[in-house]
């Protein structure tokens, strides 16, 4: 049996294969619903058995379906079909909220998966593979500080986010199944490396005034730092409303490798740590800490470990130390700043370009190279916005990945800039995207490679707010050429944080 978009206002029926039910069904012209195209067709399905999945009655090389946050994936190999279906990410996120302690030390239950936990895991991993096998394995999704930055929003924020940096949050990622996970790091007082985007703790402290101006009693701006600070008493500073708190590395490393423990038994690719070296003085202690495990757990294979930072001079140190230490092959990616590829002289105060349409400065190719080649490191971390042609010749003549960095941008399906960038990048080289939400990005570009790249005809379906069920057809008559992207980049649109919408 086999799927068509019919004519608009015909109505047909299916037989489903699985159990015999009878599905009445209207196509009809689509009108700019959730995020699919205009240039597909949909049907408005009613179920009319309970559990009862109407994409089963579709044989297709791939069938794709959305439920809000979750999937469902439909493989036909050989007249068997696979099904895996995720839980939805808002009430992953709920779970991990209810794992938190007021104030102190943090739930231990937060730095392992329990059996329900790692079967989630395992399911979205699945719809993540999905995505890397549209794109020859060589896009991989890295949760950016977990579940995305939240001190862009002000002293507080919305309550469906989770704090930026928290085991909560990067659990929540890693149940959205993402590929890495990216932290950043600085050292503590009492010599612990923490996981903080900042050594001002009013930048990430739960309604703390950000700009520092009006601090806790007894406190300066010279005192309330990380690195002033022992553990304990970072542990008792509340990072959201629920009283999460700043985890150590120690701590993210004991839940990255137990959820890599399920992912090896399972034959499934390890969570890649994206280490953000914000404290040029944590390398040793980050680097013994890495040798020698955490919590009783075997040390974390280096290749499993990607560092990045703009501290150029501390990846230098840091990857000699290592070497020193007999820790060789290190994944090292250096931080790109917009300034780094356009100049200084063509740069706003808020970091903008002045010139968006301006060329790369003529040193800048020949400055990376010297970098990443003269160095030994494994790639190019940029901000996906910056991005162009010279930069991916230059990774690809050096067998290099790129690391294409947003934040503060959740507006996925309003911008499809963002996936076709990624979508080329990949065609060409190894590609991480650090994004703010797993779940949302990985949709857009699930979608945007169906319409740029897709084989015969496929499908999406989603649920509507309503609960009907709609069916997106597409054809390969609705392909697009983006291969132009490239040479202009794409435009950096506002920050999401600004937009308004929470």
């Amino acid at each position: 049996m086999r799927a068509e978009p019919g004519p608009a206002g015909r109505r047909f029926e299916r037989r489903s294969v699985g159990d015999g039910a009878m599905l009445r069904a209207e196509a009809v012209e689509l009108k700019a619903v959730g995020l699919a195209d205009p240039h597909a067709r949909f049907l408005k399905v009613p179920v009319r058995q309970p559990g009862y999945h109407a994409a089963k009655q579709y044989r297709m090389p791939m069938e794709l379906s959305s439920v809000r946050c979750g999937y469902r994936f439909h493989h036909s190999s050989h007249g068997n079909t696979n099904m895996f279906t995720s839980s939805i990410s808002t009430q992953s996120m709920s779970h991990v909220q209810a794992h938190s302690d007021v104030g102190g030390q943090p739930d231990r239950s937060l730095t392992r998966l329990n059996e329900g936990e790692k079967q989630t895991m395992l399911q979205s991993r699945g719809y993540s593979e999905m995505l890397k096998e549209r794109t020859g394995h060589h896009l991989l999704l890295t949760a950016h500080r977990g579940t995305g930055p939240t001190s862009v929003f002000g002293s507080t924020f919305p309550d469906k986010y989770l704090p930026e940096n928290s085991l909560q949050a990067i659990k929540a990622a890693i149940l959205d199944g993402a590929d890495a996970i990216e932290i950043d790091i600085f050292k503590s007082g009492d010599g612990k490396v923490v996981v903080t985007h900042d050594d001002e703790i009013w930048r990430n402290a739960f309604g703390a005034d950000r700009s520092g101006a009006q601090l806790p009693a007894g406190e300066t701006k010279e005192s309330y730092l990380v690195g002033q600070k022992t553990v304990a008493e970072l542990q008792n500073i509340p990072l959201g409303r629920n009283g999460e708190t700043m985890p150590t590395l120690a701590e993210v490393m004991e839940l990255v490798n137990d959820a890599n423990q399920t992912l090896t038994q399972c034959g499934k690719n390890p969570i890649i740590l994206n280490i953000e070296l914000k404290d040029a003085g944590a390398v040793t202690e980050m680097l013994d800490l890495l040798a020698d495990g955490s919590n009783g757990q075997s040390a974390t294979p280096l290749e499993n470990i990607v560092f990045c930072s703009f501290k150029h001079e501390a990846l230098k140190e840091l990857k000699e130390r290592a070497e020193q230490r007999g820790m060789m092959g290190i994944n090292i990616a250096p931080g790109i700043k917009t300034a780094d590829l356009f100049g200084k002289d063509n740069m706003n105060p808020d970091f903008s370009l002045k010139d968006p349409a301006a060329g790369y400065h003529p040193q800048a190719m020949h400055d990376l190279r010297a970098l990443v080649e003269g160095n030994g490191f494994q790639g190019y971390d940029g901000i996906l916005w910056d991005l162009r042609q010279p930069i991916v010749d230059l990774a690809v003549a050096g067998n290099k990945a790129i690391h294409a960095s947003t934040s503060d941008f959740r507006q996925y399906a309003d911008n499809r800039d963002f996936s076709h960038v990624l979508l080329e990048l990949s065609k060409r080289v190894d590609t991480f995207f650090k994004c703010d939400n797993v779940d949302d990005a990985r949709k857009v570009l699930l979608e945007s490679s169906i319409l740029l790249n897709g084989i015969g005809i496929q499908m999406m379906h989603k649920q509507t707010e309503a609960g009907e069920d709609c069916f997106y057809f597409y054809r390969p008559s609705d392909q697009q050429d983006i291969s132009g992207i490239l040479q202009s980049g794409a435009n950096k649109p506002i920050a999401y944080s600004k937009l308004g919408r929470d």
